[in-house]
């Protein structure tokens, strides 16, 4: 069990307790018996397309009705209804506590797609020793291992914005020199960075010493209060970084990393691919499991920019999924950022949330440096620079392609 235990020592991302279920499916057909649901539980549901915002109003509205109606006959009479909702592009949907009763009601709603359990999510994982280089900077501008010195150009992802949809950042320290700020807070009166977690994510996107874009700002999108959070905690966030893009032009100049793994989630991967519909490029994590990725979200999402883990052997990680969804690899291994404690503090960690943040800096290093238009012309760009058949014992049916910025 040698191999089990490396997997744990070295899993730092976001993971989920149970594989969630879809409760309504439009695809599949498969739906779970509504009688054998809890009597309150929490759900997302996901509307159909090209509902218009005036009908998602109502509803809304015909839903809380439905729902404070049905809580009446509730001893405890805890009414909680729909809490938050989603809006990106034309995808609309909304999270909250329901009966099964009304979870009865919307199966049956011409307006509904799909309904989920919205289920917990976790950061756990233990730290190793810190080490001195950064060896992930430099794979991204070698076409081979072993590289020691990391060659990019000045421009260092000036002008462009990362989006860090994790558990904070902290913004004091040193690697940022001012250009990191949290902007969301799923917990408004806390944008610390409890974990370190998102601090070290960051690092590797535009940390001074550590950071692919060097000069790219930081924005941080608080959706973990602590170790753990829910997927529509998450959806929140990341519906908040959509529209503050849109809002401020920026769709060409910003990516949102996502270093975090859920169980499947049919709203998880629309509202990704949403937002790609409107030119914002999502980069995620494979995750940590071991396992396919088909099986996740929002790795599985069609255009989410999906990254896997190698080690500084180009290996693919024991811990990192995989399957033909996992789009790129990129360095993963004893990968040493910015951390939380003192304006200075690095660590040293593993997983497939350290391989998508190199991703993330070089879609930002290449959208200032070659102007790039929209998602899909830098997704393109970063896929045609990759590396090919350079990977080490990558599953049968995952790309061989290793991350590069172009340099000769």
């Amino acid at each position: 069990m040698a191999w089990f235990r490396t997997l744990a020592l070295f899993l730092f991302t976001v993971t989920p307790y149970v594989t969630a279920l879809p409760l309504k499916t439009t695809k599949e057909g498969s739906v779970l018996d509504v009688d054998a649901l809890e009597d309150e539980a929490r759900y997302i549901v996901t509307l159909h397309k090209n509902i218009s915002p005036s009908a998602f109003a109502i509803h809304l509205a015909k839903i809380n009705d439905t729902y404070h109606h049905n809580s009446l006959n509730d001893e405890q009479n805890r009414p909680s209804g729909v809490g938050k909702t989603f809006a990106i592009g034309d995808y609309r949907g909304y999270s909250g506590v329901f009966d099964k009763d009304t979870i009865a009601l919307l199966w049956k709603d011409a307006d509904v797609a799909e309904i989920e359990l919205d289920e917990f999510c976790t950061i756990q994982g233990k730290l190793v020793t810190q080490r001195h280089a950064p060896w992930g900077l430099a794979a991204l501008s070698s076409k081979k291992p072993g590289a020691k010195s990391y060659r990019y150009d000045k421009s260092a992802g000036n002008g462009t914005f990362a989006y860090v949809v994790d558990s904070g950042v902290f913004t004091k320290h040193d690697e940022f020199g001012g250009r990191a700020s949290v902007r969301y807070s799923v917990d408004p009166s806390n944008l610390s960075d409890v974990m370190g977690h998102g601090t070290h994510v960051a690092g590797i996107i535009a940390g001074k010493t550590f950071g692919v874009a060097k000069q790219a700002e930081i924005i941080g999108v608080k959706v973990f209060p602590g170790s753990s959070g829910l997927v529509s905690d998450v959806l929140h966030g990341f519906s908040w970084a959509v529209q503050d893009i849109v809002l401020k032009g920026r769709q060409n100049r910003s990516v949102i990393n996502l270093s975090i793994a859920s169980p499947f989630s049919f709203a998880f991967n629309r509202a990704v691919d949403a937002a790609f519909e409107l030119g914002i490029l999502s980069v995620v994590a494979a995750g940590n499991a071991g396992m396919e990725a088909r099986k996740m979200s929002p790795v599985s999402a069609a255009e989410a920019l999906a990254v896997g883990a190698i080690n500084s052997e180009w290996t693919q990680t024991i811990f990192s999924n995989f399957g033909p969804e996992v789009n790129i690899q990129a360095p993963g291994y004893h990968i040493e950022s910015a951390f939380t404690g003192t304006e200075n503090a690095t660590n040293t960690m593993s997983g497939t949330s350290m391989s998508a943040p190199h991703v993330a800096g070089l879609a930002l290093y290449l959208a200032a440096l070659e102007n790039t238009q929209n998602a899909t012309q830098l997704r393109d760009r970063i896929l045609e620079l990759g590396v090919e058949g350079k990977a080490k014992e990558l599953t049968s049916d995952t790309p061989n392609l290793v991350a590069h910025n172009g340099a000769r």
